[in-house]
């Protein structure tokens, strides 16, 4: 705003100059108005020609033509869905190997099922384990693996997972434990996991919490269809868990097994349908949610010197099913259990 001491005689001058001023800035503000429209225009086409130049995680076989498989997750990666490596997708050589570690894991738990009691200690069902691989041709993936100084993960009321088999652990009547098992044979891998009730009986709640957790279970697997998401899978998970209003975990989840103890995808046992990773047949991986009768938060042990010991967040209890499965043209097939 012009001074208004200044003489009428400078007013003239002054409007002129101002109006110039004027005219040169609304050019510049169409130049730039120009440069932003066509700079928006070109941000849009470069994000949608960047989809096709990110590295792709699918390749088709040289000189082999398309299969039904090879056209689902090419659709899917061009809409800028998570897929697959081809090196997910087993071969029936493999799978056959997957299968027979498979069997011997879950013979393992069958030897546990059939000697827990009350008054055993945890280091017991370790002992009873490690006997078991030894006598199949078993190595015990866990053992050793970043340290977990244990054959099996034996988990107690408010222990979420990885509990460490101890002497001093003794398991009373009305007690619920998790053993989660796995094992490789030839170099093929087997996980799975169960909950026992010690004695057979417990409160109504903790009763409640297992056979529910073992519903999240089955729930997630019949979601699991050819060519869904990790997210449908959660996402029934988490709807059925809280009906219950229980906690389902998120910061630990089921995964991609087989040639590893730990493969992709992560299997997310929350979320939304059509996200994570796209499931096709051939893949294996794991369900396990864990489903704690609380807070869906958890804390590690500060208590456990080797840093595994996962603990529901109020330290309410949780429980806890896995299998293996493998991914078929019309469903899951359970591997272990």
């Amino acid at each position: 705003m012009c001074d208004s001491n200044i003489e009428e005689r400078d007013r003239v001058p002054c409007v002129s100059a101002y109006n110039g001023c004027v005219k040169s800035l609304h050019k510049i503000m169409k130049k730039k108005l120009l440069v932003s429209i066509i700079y928006c225009i070109f941000a849009f086409k470069f994000k949608r020609l960047n989809m096709n130049f990110k590295k792709k995680r699918w390749h088709c076989l040289p000189g082999q033509p398309l299969t039904e498989l090879d056209k689902q997750v090419m659709y899917w990666e061009n809409k800028g869905k998570e897929v697959p490596t081809r090196d997910l997708i087993k071969t029936p050589e493999q799978i056959e190997g997957i299968r027979i570690a498979s069997k011997v894991n879950t013979g393992c738990l069958d030897a546990v099922a059939a000697a827990i009691h009350p008054g055993m200690s945890t280091q017991k069902i370790d002992d009873i384990c490690m006997q078991y691989c030894k006598d199949n041709n078993a190595v015990p993936a866990c053992l050793g693996y970043e340290g977990f100084p244990k054959s099996v993960c034996t988990s107690i009321n408010e222990v979420v997972c990885h509990g460490i088999p101890k002497e001093e652990d003794i398991l009373k009547e009305g007690d619920i434990v998790n053993v989660d098992m796995t094992l490789s044979v030839n170099g093929y891998f087997g996980d799975a996991s169960r909950m026992f009730i010690i004695g057979g009986k417990t409160t109504p709640e903790k009763e409640q919490l297992v056979r529910v957790a073992k519903e999240c279970l089955d729930i997630g697997a019949e979601a699991a269809k050819p060519y869904c998401f990790v997210g449908d899978i959660g996402h029934a998970i988490q709807k059925h868990a809280e009906k219950y209003h229980y906690g389902v975990v998120r910061d630990l989840c089921g995964h991609g097994v087989g040639l590893a103890m730990h493969e992709e995808p992560d299997v997310v046992h929350y979320g939304h349908r059509g996200t994570g990773m796209l499931l096709v047949p051939g893949m294996v991986f794991t369900i396990e949610p864990m489903i704690n009768m609380g807070t869906w938060k958890v804390f590690i042990d500060a208590d456990d010197p080797y840093g595994w010991e996962v603990i529901s967040g109020d330290e309410k209890p949780s429980a806890q099913w896995e299998h293996t499965f493998l991914m078929t043209e019309t469903g899951v097939e359970v591997l272990s259990y």
